[in-house]
């Protein structure tokens, strides 16, 4: 037996939306819910899939576009520095640099690395037919050692930049490689050398001197070891950067998924100002999102209701949102209601039988009130079961048994009138407000 319960209520934010969904889809196509629900996880989970395996295809083609369009910029900048002391290929210098892609697409960047290479090409024929043996062979090792740009093969071909260099001192050019080559050791990359680094590099390489190589050499150190620290926190912000574009809606400013691809990219980094872009958008949304959980969870838990026989109102949206009170009842209660009230602060609701006023407080009376709270007892398990299957946990912290406290007698212009249940629905039709 069992009198006024107190549950408290756990709303699953995704089944409860999709529960919905399923439910008004069954009802316009006249299907099962059950069958609708099925069709309608599967058809989210497909999309789900879809759309991580675009943003990961995506992301990738970007990482390579920037891999590529480095790759071929370090190529074009070593060529460009071979051939600035050779008058012959001054026009080939003065050619204008392809301008890096004005967005962030995949394709603009392929087409950006193709014109990068283009370049390049050009202007290594430039230099081979300038005649200038030291020179041509430094740009075809070059040449070579771009699709595979290790850090030996960059700097034989600085070696033979110098060798090209008058008034340089040759022999110095093995001991001055050597030292270039020990400190970029310490990267152990195979996505080659950052620009940057091979522009130290390469003037060590073609140092006027062993002091200012050696002072050249202290900053590429202080440089390795900020990449060094760079790329060991790179994967944790690459894998922020795509948690983040998995949660934030897809109408968020185009600007800050962008940065957002860059860096789950790998070819940005993850700073303050981007992040707490990311999250301001991320709580922005949340309300939105919100209301849109509480506006399902009111539905479900009225259609709910419904399916189970009862006579309901239509629930307002905000029920779980704001808080508030419904009744319902079933054909052949009589002037018997079950009361809900819902405190969404506490996250708690409570369940009572009450009845509308009328009639003298008799011990017939009682007992007929006690009968009234054995029967919702009896059922309210099966509304509990109902509702969690569609998302909304109730979670019983406090029963009190049938009699235990008076059933509650209320106006009864307070409670919604009954109308006749309509042909061909489960659980008639939602009641009309009592008119007295």
């Amino acid at each position: 037996m069992s009198g006024p319960i107190t549950v408290g209520f756990l709303i699953a934010p995704h089944l409860v939306v999709l529960a919905e969904a399923a439910m008004q889809e069954a009802r316009a196509m006249r299907r099962e819910y059950g069958d609708v629900l099925a069709q309608l996880k599967a058809r989210e989970g497909e999309l789900a899939r879809t759309r991580a395996g675009q943003r990961a295809a995506r992301l990738e083609r970007l990482a390579a576009g920037h891999r590529d369009a480095e790759r071929e910029t370090s190529r074009l900048n070593r060529l460009r520095a071979i051939g600035a002391g050779i008058p012959q290929v001054a026009l080939e210098l003065a050619a204008t640099t392809p301008a890096p892609p004005a967005l962030e697409d995949d394709g603009a960047w392929v087409a950006y690395a193709g014109a990068l290479a283009a370049a390049a090409d050009a202007l290594e024929k430039a230099i081979s037919g300038a005649g200038n043996a030291q020179a041509a062979a430094a740009a075809q090792a070059l040449t070579a050692a771009s699709a595979a740009p290790s850090i030996d093969a960059i700097l034989k071909a600085y070696v033979l930049e110098r060798q090209s260099k008058p008034g340089l001192d040759a022999a110095d050019a093995e001991r001055l490689r050597e030292t270039a080559a020990r400190v970029l050791a310490r990267l152990q990359s195979e996505d080659g050398i950052p620009q940057a680094l091979e522009a130290l590099a390469r003037e060590i390489v073609v140092a006027p001197s062993v002091e200012r190589a050696e002072a050249l050499a202290l900053e590429l150190r202080h440089a390795v070891q900020r990449l060094r620290e760079a790329r060991e926190s790179q994967p944790g912000e690459s894998g922020e950067a795509r948690r983040l574009l998995s949660e934030l809606p897809e109408d968020a400013p185009a600007a800050l998924l962008q940065a957002l691809e860059r860096v789950g990219a790998g070819v940005e980094r993850m700073d303050a100002a981007l992040r707490k872009s990311a999250l301001d958008v991320l709580d922005a949304a949340a309300a939105d999102r919100a209301a849109r959980e509480h506006g399902a969870a009111a539905y479900v838990l009225q259609e709910s209701l419904r399916d189970l026989g009862y006579e309901v109102e239509d629930i307002e949206a905000t029920l779980f949102g704001d808080g508030g009170t419904i009744h319902f009842t079933r054909p052949g209660w009589e002037n018997y209601f079950v009361r809900m009230r819902v405190n969404p602060g506490e996250r708690t609701a409570n369940f009572n039988v009450v009845r509308a006023s009328g009639g003298e407080d008799t011990p017939e009376r009682r007992r007929i009130d006690a009968l009234a709270e054995d029967r919702w007892c009896a059922e309210f398990p099966r509304l509990m079961q109902t509702l969690e299957a569609r998302g909304i946990t109730l979670d019983v912290t406090r029963r009190l048994d049938a009699g235990a406290v008076p059933v509650q007698v209320v106006d009864a212009a307070s409670l919604p009138a009954v109308r006749e249940e309509e042909p061909g629905r489960r659980g008639g039709k939602p009641m009309a407000k009592r008119v007295d």
